[in-house]
């Protein structure tokens, strides 16, 4: 955030160097013939000139629009001072030139004409700069803000969203092991190899901000290892897993909640359970695809029904908003989810 800040205080300055630059270079560039290019010229009162209307456009930028027009919300004092600057600094700017003769011009000796004094005009123009840059500022300074809340919005959503899904896997995993104990105590220790290698994924690897395909696919393996563990012959698991950029990342616990979602369901009372996970990676893409048999009489009977599923849903609007797509179906006795999710 400091070197933020300091990027962008570097750029106003060079910018605003570059707009006195221009300034100072105009009159030069445009009317060669005006006194300003006589030699005899002081570069002291040129210089004066500048000053004059730096003074005139930093008053106006940082004190009477932000606080007489913005804040105090009083035009008519805006005003008033803005006149008596202008009156003051012309004053100055016409009693300040120096006494100079013309003679390439067939000038008398002595002050140049009143086409030559510093006039109202330039004073008008300078104003209208400061309220254009004043308005540019506020605009874009609004637009950063709004941009900085929205986005410690999604930061805190995010950690929430994610707080809720650990739990509820870790449950959810918990009770697997305590069913596995009852049917085959010997297994118990690898299982919970297994879910040593989980709860390392889960506590440290997630708190990155991004997991490479390769970490989530050898997280996803973990845990349907974990799960034949538990399940042995009676559940029928598929698994094809195919990474050709293992190097690409995206979000954690992004994928595990649609199959965790497909053991709870789609075991137990089902006559010949089957569960299929495909997980495909390109260069470009993620293809995740998750299929298990379902008993409709059993799909709501669970009040945390849908809690990963939702947050998940709502993770991607927020990390990936139309560079995913969710598709969510029912046929007759299957229930399936086809996601696709753009590499960023």
């Amino acid at each position: 955030m400091r070197e933020h800040n300091k990027a962008s205080l570097l750029f106003e300055i060079l910018l605003h160097l570059a707009f006195w630059t221009c300034i100072s270079a105009l009159p030069l560039l445009t009317r060669p013939q005006l006194p300003y290019m006589h030699a005899a010229f002081p570069v002291w009162h040129f210089l004066l000139l500048n000053l004059l209307l730096a003074v005139q456009f930093y008053l106006n930028a940082f004190y009477l629009i932000p606080v007489w027009l913005n804040q105090k919300k009083q035009p008519w004092i805006y005003f008033a001072f803005t006149l008596l600057a202008f009156i003051v600094l012309n004053i100055l700017g016409m009693y300040m030139r120096p006494a100079m003769p013309f003679p390439d011009h067939g000038m008398p000796h002595g002050h140049p004409p009143l086409l030559f004094n510093f006039s109202l005009l330039p004073l008008c123009a300078i104003t209208a700069a400061a309220f254009a840059y004043r308005y540019l500022s506020d605009s874009f300074r609004q637009i950063s803000n709004r941009q900085s809340i929205t986005n410690e919005t999604l930061v805190s959503e995010l950690a929430f969203l994610r707080s809720q899904i650990s739990p509820h896997f870790i449950f959810n995993v918990i009770n697997n092991v305590v069913a596995l104990s009852r049917v085959d105590p010997p297994a118990v220790e690898p299982t919970l190899m297994e879910l040593s290698q989980l709860l390392r994924y889960m506590l440290y690897v997630t708190d990155e901000v991004q997991v490479t395909m390769k970490q989530k696919a050898e997280y996803l393996g973990s845990y349907i290892r974990l799960q034949r563990m538990r399940f042995g012959d009676e559940v029928k698991v598929e698994l094809l897993i195919e990474i050709k950029a293992p190097e690409k990342s995206l979000e954690p616990m992004l994928l595990v909640p649609f199959v965790e979602n497909a053991f709870k369901h789609g075991t137990g009372d089902i006559d010949s359970p089957e569960i299929s996970i495909a997980l495909i990676s390109d260069e470009k893409m993620l293809y995740f695809r998750v299929s298990n048999k379902f008993n409709p009489a059993e799909v709501h009977k669970d009040d945390s029904h849908g809690i990963g599923l939702n947050n998940v849903k709502r993770r991607l609007a927020l990390l990936y908003p139309g560079m995913h797509q969710l598709s969510i179906r029912q046929d007759e006795n299957y229930y399936t989810v086809n996601l696709q999710i753009q590499f960023k």
